[in-house]
C-alpha cells in the first residue's frame, strides 16, 4: 500500500459508495482536504490580508526612504513585527497544497483507470483500499457526471462537435480561470494605492513589480485554461472546487481582519 495516495483513493471509493456519483464524491474529497488543511492555511492567508491592509503603510514608508532599499527593508521588517505579521508565513502551506494536489492526481488517475476486467488491475487497486472498500472483476465506476465523463479532457470532448456534453467542460475550464483572477484579485494590493506609491516613488523598480503583479493576475488564469486543457475534467472539477473554496476562505479571512 502506498501510505501518502491511499488514503485519497479510499476516500474517493468510500464517497463514491456513499453518494452513488463520481462527481459529488470528488467534490466531497476537496471539501474534506481544504477543511483539514484550514487550520495550516489560516495563518497564511490571515498574514496575506493584514499584508494588503498594510500597503497604505507601507506605501508611506517607500515614500518616506524612498531608494535607501536597506533602510526600507529595516522599517519593514519593523512594521511586520509590530503588526504580528509574518511575511514567511505562507510558504510552508503553499508548498503543503502543491503536494497534496500531486497526490490526488496520482490518485484520482488510479481510480479512473481502474479497469476491473483484469485480475492484476483489481488486485492493484485493492492494495491501495481497506478491506470492507475492496471490489471484484465485476466492479465497474459510473465516471458520468452531467452527461460528461470525467476520466476525458476538454480537448476530447471538443474533438466530438458541438453538444451538451461541452457544458460542463466550459463551466470548468473557463470557470477555473475566472475562479484564478479572482483570487489573483483578492491578494492584490490596492490598485489605487499602487499607483500613488509609483508615481510618488518614481522608482523603476516600483514600476516593474506593479507590472508583474498585474500580469500574474492575467497569467495565471490564462495559464490555467492552458494547462487545463488536457487535464481530465475529474481533477478540473477538483481544481475549480478548490478554487472556489479558496475564495471564500479569503473573503472571510478579510472580514475577521477588518473586524
Amino acid at each position: 500500500m502506498n501510505l501518502l495516495i491511499a488514503p485519497f483513493v479510499n476516500a474517493l471509493f468510500g464517497l463514491y459508495y456513499l453518494v452513488g456519483n463520481f462527481g459529488w464524491a470528488v467534490i466531497l474529497v476537496t471539501l474534506a482536504i481544504r477543511l483539514i488543511l484550514l487550520p495550516l492555511v489560516w495563518p497564511s492567508l490571515k498574514s496575506a490580508s493584514k499584508i494588503r491592509e498594510l500597503q497604505p503603510k507601507l506605501n508611506k514608508l517607500k515614500e518616506k526612504y524612498g531608494k535607501d532599499k536597506q533602510a526600507m527593508a529595516k522599517a519593514q521588517m519593523e512594521l511586520y513585527k509590530q503588526e504580528g505579521v509574518n511575511p514567511l508565513s505562507g510558504c510552508l502551506p503553499q508548498i503543503l497544497q502543491i503536494v497534496v494536489l500531486l497526490l490526488f492526481f496520482s490518485a484520482f488517475n488510479m481510480v479512473t483507470g481502474f479497469k476491473g476486467t483484469t485480475k492484476g488491475s483489481v488486485e492493484q487497486i485493492n492494495a491501495q483500499l481497506i478491506p470492507s472498500f475492496r471490489v471484484d472483476e465485476s466492479f465497474k465506476f459510473n465516471l458520468d457526471f452531467f452527461g460528461s465523463d470525467l476520466s476525458m479532457t476538454p480537448a476530447n470532448v471538443f474533438k466530438g462537435g458541438v453538444n451538451l456534453n461541452l457544458i460542463l467542460p466550459i463551466i470548468l475550464l473557463l470557470g477555473s480561470g475566472v475562479l484564478q483572477y479572482l483570487s489573483a484579485k483578492l491578494m492584490m494590493p490596492n490598485p489605487k494605492a499602487d499607483k500613488t506609491i509609483i508615481e510618488a516613488t518614481k522608482d523603476k523598480e516600483d514600476d516593474m513589480m506593479s507590472a508583474m503583479r498585474t500580469q500574474s493576475m492575467y497569467m495565471m488564469p490564462a495559464m490555467t485554461i492552458f494547462i487545463g486543457w488536457n487535464f481530465s475534467l475529474g481533477l478540473l472539477l477538483y481544481w475549480f472546487t478548490t478554487s472556489a473554496l479558496m475564495i471564500g476562505q479569503q473573503v472571510l479571512v478579510n472580514k475577521v481582519n477588518k473586524k
